[in-house]
């Protein structure tokens, strides 16, 4: 497992720590059936990590309320008990809720409610920090068309494109941002004691005091530098490269006009531009199309307005283009292919249906 990898996220993990919960609970009241005992045994055996969740959570719940709500018992007697468990008629259960309480019950008494609570709570700090980080941590959204700029408590600040999303994270000795999609200019306040981090699905971008342009989407990552030097490190090659040799395939020293592509599970493309100025342009709401196809071009002009330039022929969209066009007027390319007698354009309220004759 990757050590930044946050298992709590993980909704296997949650949904066996909610069951692990439920019955506990239901174990521990004195009206417990027979049935339910066996339901507890047909649920234990679907998984070794409900073993292991379940001890884990009797346990602590034991040392809280200073008594033994459990028997201590290792994993692989609990697991003989369950398999020479009668099941009879039992059927297998996902879900806790399926579980009716009877009126007596009263679903949990006051304690052992409070007990698994705190153990929850306890469990949330202690494993679960990184998740708890991300529920706080200030996040920026942008809509169809809107662009903002951020000044980021360390004075840092970020120029974040239309339909773009981060979240940013300060400690004493890191400054984190993660570019859950979109597109932002981070102009980076120096501070040699603090690395500024920005991550994204595919990579972690290293800078002091620098300035950059990140896109990113699902599929792949595109990194250019304006000034300074960054540092950028494909992830997923480095996950799959020997620690030897994970440097020297994923791990990139980019300065200023540098540009690197980062698809997942893809080599790295390294470019080397002569100006920056086509990437910012976003910036005055300017789009520069230089041998761009035709499908990327609408996609683009699909991130600043509603009415969207449908492509129908695959054909068609592989067409390059070329041309300056203000990204929030997809009615100006849409004109401009109009004039192309190849081409037929129709419009409707949604936008454009460009097609070949």
């Amino acid at each position: 497992m990757h050590p930044d990898q946050d298992t709590t996220s993980d909704p296997a993990t949650t949904h066996a720590r909610q069951c692990a919960a439920h019955w506990l609970s239901v174990l521990s009241d004195e009206h417990c059936t027979e049935a339910e005992r066996r339901q507890f045994f047909v649920w234990l055996r679907a998984s070794g990590q409900h073993v292991d969740e379940f001890l884990r959570l009797s346990r602590l719940t034991g040392r809280m309320s200073q008594r033994d709500l459990w028997p201590e018992m290792e994993v692989a007697s609990l697991v003989a008990a369950a398999k020479v468990s009668g099941e009879g008629n039992v059927t297998p259960l996902d879900q806790p809720s399926v579980f009716v309480a009877r009126p007596e019950r009263k679903a949990l008494r006051w304690s052992m409610a409070a007990a698994v609570a705190c153990v929850f709570v306890l469990a949330g700090l202690i494993a679960g920090r990184s998740q708890i980080e991300r529920w706080f941590a200030p996040e920026y959204v942008t809509a169809v068309g809107e662009q903002r700029s951020i000044t980021l408590e360390d004075g840092s600040v970020v120029e974040l494109n239309s339909q773009s999303r981060l979240r940013a994270h300060f400690e004493a000795h890191l400054r984190a941002i993660e570019l859950l999609g979109g597109e932002a200019i981070f102009r980076v306040s120096k501070d040699p004691n603090r690395p500024f981090r920005v991550r994204t699905g595919a990579t972690d971008i290293v800078a002091v005091g620098t300035a950059f342009n990140v896109k990113a989407n699902d599929a792949r990552t595109v990194v250019t530098v304006l000034e300074g030097r960054v540092r950028v490190n494909q992830r997923d090659a480095a996950e799959r490269s020997a620690a030897a040799t994970a440097k020297a395939v994923s791990e990139f020293e980019l300065a200023v006009g540098d540009q690197l592509i980062v698809g997942k599970a893809q080599p790295a493309i390294r470019v080397s531009l002569r100006d920056t100025e086509k990437v910012t342009s976003w910036t005055e709401r300017r789009l520069i199309f230089e041998d761009t196809p035709l499908s990327a071009a609408a996609a683009e002009f699909a991130r600043y307005s509603p009415r969207a330039i449908r492509i129908e022929d695959p054909s068609v969209g592989e067409r390059k283009i070329n041309g300056v066009f203000d990204a929030t007027d997809p009615a100006s390319l849409a004109e401009f292919l109009k004039g192309d007698e190849t081409l037929e354009v129709r419009s409707d309220a949604d936008g454009w249906t460009v097609s070949a004759r």
